[in-house]
């Protein structure tokens, strides 16, 4: 009598939610939310070191830049070391290295160039937790939920801007920002606690064979079928092909792959841009020094909720491309509201939507990554995509301030927001075409069309 097979894909796409997903959401969510605080605080030094370090706009904006350098190069290298060793070490490592750099940036960033230096440094670990959580947590979610629940745990990141600002406008009045990376260096203290309590991937283990710990796993998401896994032969679509790094590339993903790089480019570009300026430029405009940072949070805040209305949208009626491509529009329009009026008003409806739609529509571009490659290559995909995008999160801030410098006033750096989101409705519409390529052979089986 031949054994029973189970693929793992299937078993867990169709698994119903249970508490062990919510574990998981909860788990990448911490990770990402530090993430976020570390990459974001930044943004609340400029007001502080401006004058002392004498720095222009440019270099100003460059204390944001730095650690997204190093950021670029952990997410390009992150996603080839955690396809061969595993999801869980790697990410374990990614928040020790952010946490011990973060602190150290406290300690001795007193001066321009140790602060970008340590930051860059800081980068490395920050690099692998976004990228790496979202192609982990996408790859345990039930089909039907998918898109929201990890919009849920990549939101973390956003939670970890709120965060930022909270404490910038909080702890930073006497001019003591460097508490501010000293509360980073709690990123090392999760990593640790991560040792006994985050799992390794479910596809991961069986396609580099351990497949005693997978059926372990199942059994955790679905109680009912563990005596069949007990017996099963658990498989997952392809084996991991020896140069699966360069899978990326190949014809079959060409088209998708560098549409997800410059989208990826032109959002983090806004991203980034708003997110290092926003709370300086609502001084500027008379709003206060509390009152700048708040809207900082409100920034972040909005994000969450505009990750988490894009999932939905995504998951019940639009599917993920057309709705990420109507989150582009709408952040474009947002920002166009910010840069030609200047109200309270009409800057917290602009600022708030632009982070819904602008930093909110980056959380979809990462699920749409996440579900173009097959397991074998997914944190590459995911890694080189972010890798690549981070470029444009170093040219934000630092194009943003060279623009400020150039141009009078502040309306500027939210009209080359708008500029790059506008652009980025294009990028995000190849998206749809990426599938017609992708062969029917076995090569290549999870790969599937992006609505």
């Amino acid at each position: 009598m031949s054994q029973a097979t189970a693929d793992v894909r299937q078993e867990l796409g169709e698994a119903p939610l249970r508490p062990f997903h919510w574990m998981l959401v909860i788990l990448v969510a911490l990770a990402t939310l530090f993430d976020g605080y570390d990459t974001l605080i930044p943004s609340y030094v400029i007001h502080f070191v401006h004058e002392p370090w004498h720095l222009s706009s440019s270099s100003a904006g460059f204390l944001v830049s730095s650690g997204l350098i190093g950021f670029a190069v952990g997410s390009l290298v992150h996603g080839m070391v955690a396809d061969r060793i595993g999801r869980r070490p790697t990410l374990i490592a990614g928040l020790l290295v952010a946490g011990v750099f973060s602190v150290l940036t406290g300690l001795w960033g007193t001066s321009f160039a140790s602060f970008i230096t340590l930051r860059a440094l800081t980068g490395l670990g920050l690099g692998v937790l976004l990228p790496l959580g979202t192609a982990y947590i996408n790859e345990y979610l039930p089909d039907r939920t998918r898109n929201r629940l990890a919009a849920l745990g990549g939101g973390g990141f956003a939670l970890g801007g709120v965060c930022a600002s909270i404490t910038g406008v909080n702890l930073t009045a006497g001019g003591n920002w460097q508490i501010l990376f000293y509360l980073g260096g709690g990123a090392a203290l999760l990593g640790v606690i991560y040792l006994f309590v985050f799992p390794e991937s479910v596809e991961f283990l069986v396609a580099h064979d351990r497949p005693e710990r997978a059926t372990r796993l199942l059994g955790r998401i679905r109680p009912d079928r563990a005596a069949f896994y007990e017996t099963a032969r658990l498989r997952v679509s392809a084996r991991p092909p020896a140069a699966s790094w360069r899978l990326v590339l190949t014809p079959a993903y060409r088209t998708r792959t560098l549409a997800l790089w410059a989208s990826a480019f032109l959002l983090l570009f806004g991203v980034y841009g708003l997110s290092a300026w926003t709370p300086e430029l609502m001084i500027d405009r008379g709003e206060g020094f509390a009152t700048g940072y708040v809207f900082g949070a409100v920034l972040q805040g909005m994000s969450v909720v505009g990750a988490l209305a894009g999932g939905f949208i995504a998951d019940r009626y639009l599917g993920v491309r057309r709705s990420l491509m109507i989150w582009c529009t709408l952040g474009a329009l947002s920002t166009v509201v910010v840069a030609f009026t200047n109200t309270t008003l009409t800057n917290v409806i602009g600022v708030g939507a632009a982070g819904l739609f602008i930093i909110g529509g980056q959380f979809l571009l990462n699920n749409v990554c996440a579900a173009t490659y097959p397991v074998h290559a997914r944190g590459t995909g995911a890694g080189y995509m972010l890798g690549f995008g981070r470029v444009g999160g170093i040219l934000g801030p630092y194009i943003g301030g060279w623009l400020l410098d150039l141009f009078s006033g502040t309306q500027i750096l939210f009209a080359a927001v708008a500029l790059a989101a506008l652009v980025a409705v294009g990028t995000t519409a190849l998206l749809g075409n990426a599938h017609k390529a992708l062969p029917s052979s076995p090569q290549v089986p999870d790969a599937a069309p992006v609505r």
